[in-house]
């Protein structure tokens, strides 16, 4: 069984305040656990299932590591494509114990999975490469399944990724996002920044292109501003030459930082290196 990458579309860093966040399962990459995978260092995963076998039944995880079963995967690592969430939901599909049939039971599940390879986690990767649908999630309210014309927006030739070509560590980002919140006038820009969220998000989902294009650039130019640090210097020329001209917006797919960035295409070409999603 395949397990897809993951794109979060709309709410990085507001949904941690409580704001809503929409994220997309991205089939056109994908990882499976089997047989054949590339030789790996498995022991920091097992040692950490270990210490809590409630979750995985580590004796057969164990006997088929040590037959040569791995993760086999095209998904980029390090690029905010959610290639560790799809690690996790491959596991805990062959190997959970105890399995919840709710999805915020199976959330916190691959939430303290995960933590092994970020030290903390929201399981919103995890879950969205698990049940390979969209997912509405608001704050720490259960996340909710929605149908969504992904067909529709893919045949549009409007949104695409952007690999900055920097390395990615969300860790510090997170940090610096946390401190800045303690002042008073950064949190009205994140209550902004929220607001237009939930627009593109209500315009997403009716397929509405006209609002969707509006909002994305209040949404790119309010990012610009409020997330310097989370956007490469090598990528801000870019990012602001594209607004200037009106051909297209960018934001952050995720934490920021490196890694792939999201764009919308408001008119004319796509930058270079973009791959249309």
């Amino acid at each position: 069984m395949n397990f897809p990458a993951k794109i979060l579309l709309f709410g990085e860093y507001t949904v941690i305040r409580g704001g809503a966040a929409l994220a997309l399962p991205y089939p056109e990459h994908s990882g499976r656990w089997g047989a054949g995978a590339p030789v790996h260092d498995w022991n920091p995963l097992l040692r950490f299932v270990q210490t809590c076998p409630e979750l995985l039944d580590v004796t057969a995880l164990e006997l088929d590591i040590a037959r040569g079963h791995g993760f086999l995967s095209d998904i980029p690592q390090g690029k905010g494509l959610g290639s560790s969430g799809a690690l996790v939901a491959a596991l805990y599909r062959a190997y959970g114990c105890n399995v919840p049939t709710d999805l915020e039971g199976v959330r916190d599940r691959l939430a303290r999975l995960e933590a092994c390879y970020h030290g903390q986690s929201s399981g919103v990767d995890p879950l969205v490469s698990w049940v390979a649908r969209p997912l509405l999630l608001r704050g720490q309210e259960a996340p909710v399944l929605v149908d969504l014309p992904i067909g529709d927006w893919t045949s549009s030739g409007r949104w695409f990724l952007l690999d900055s070509g920097v390395a990615r560590h969300s860790a510090p980002l997170i940090a610096v996002y946390r401190r800045k919140l303690e002042d008073e006038a950064f949190q009205g820009r994140i209550r902004a920044l929220a607001g237009i969220v939930e627009e593109l998000v209500a315009a997403y989902r009716q397929f509405d292109e006209a609002h969707v294009g509006i909002g994305m650039e209040e949404l790119s130019r309010l990012q610009l501003d409020v997330f310097q640090e989370m956007i490469p210097a090598e990528l801000r020329t870019l990012w602001e030459r594209g607004l200037e001209e009106r051909q297209f917006a960018l934001k952050l797919c995720g934490a920021g930082g490196g890694g792939f960035f999201l764009g919308y295409r408001l008119r004319g070409d796509l930058p270079v290196g973009a791959v249309r999603f």
